[in-house]
């Protein structure tokens, strides 16, 4: 299945102009005309990203996006939005937006901030490391040749997990919440087991890491990352 788009909007009209334009770049898109509706649909879906209107009905785009991410999801969000003040595009932000577009807009405008915003599907991290984010399959460069690491379920969550984070330092807490959907912070040997077993399979030397690296006080980053 290609590329999977959420758009979000009360309005048919806003639904049946921007759908069509879509669908005409390949892109799978599913529809929702309420908040609802769209937590729904981010759920069973999976969407790389999600176009939202901030303007529905309770919950509005705005809480949407912010229970989306108190769950952990990281999905890409763009705001449709005829807000432009600076306050509401603060709040935006705060709530986890990725980016927004000021009705009424061109398209064309819309099409490119979807293609910036979309999450790679295939990462050659550099001449070593290769992630699929897609198929959920890694490859390593050894002895002259790619080979894929098999990695368990929640080594390749958290793996994704540092990687859409990439350079930015994430707590011990943190990851247990978003990957490992531990509610507290009581088994943070759990992330460190992950780690330890991530640098061995994907590191070139585990014993000094250049990709998985520990942030003294806080938790781990990774590091390396390039599109």
């Amino acid at each position: 299945m290609g590329t999977k788009i959420l758009l979000v909007d009360d309005n048919p009209n806003v639904l049946s102009f921007i759908l069509p334009a879509m669908e005409r770049e390949g892109y799978a898109v599913t529809t929702a005309q309420d908040g609802m509706e769209a937590l729904y649909q981010a759920e069973v879906v999976g969407p790389d990203l999600i176009v939202m209107d901030i303007e529905m009905p309770a919950p509005n785009g705005l809480e949407v996006c912010r229970r989306l991410r108190d769950r952990g999801d990281e999905t890409p969000v763009i705001f449709l939005t005829v807000r432009d003040s600076i306050i509401d595009l603060e709040m935006g932000f705060a709530f986890g937006a990725n980016d927004y577009i000021t009705k009424p807009f061109d398209v064309r405008e819309l099409l490119a901030r979807v293609k910036a915003r979309l999450p790679p599907r295939s990462l050659e991290i550099d001449e070593y490391l290769r992630v699929d984010m897609s198929q959920r399959k890694v490859w390593v460069h050894r002895k002259g040749a790619w080979q894929e690491a098999s990695l368990t379920p929640k080594e390749f969550d958290l793996l994704q997990h540092l990687v859409y984070n990439a350079g930015r330092p994430i707590g011990k807490s943190t990851l247990l919440e978003q990957v490992f959907d531990y509610l507290q912070d009581v088994e943070t040997k759990t992330v460190e087991k992950h780690i330890w077993s991530l640098r061995q399979k994907l590191e070139p030397d585990p014993k000094a890491p250049r990709y998985f690296l520990n942030v003294r006080g806080v938790g781990y980053k990774f590091e390396s990352y390039r599109r």
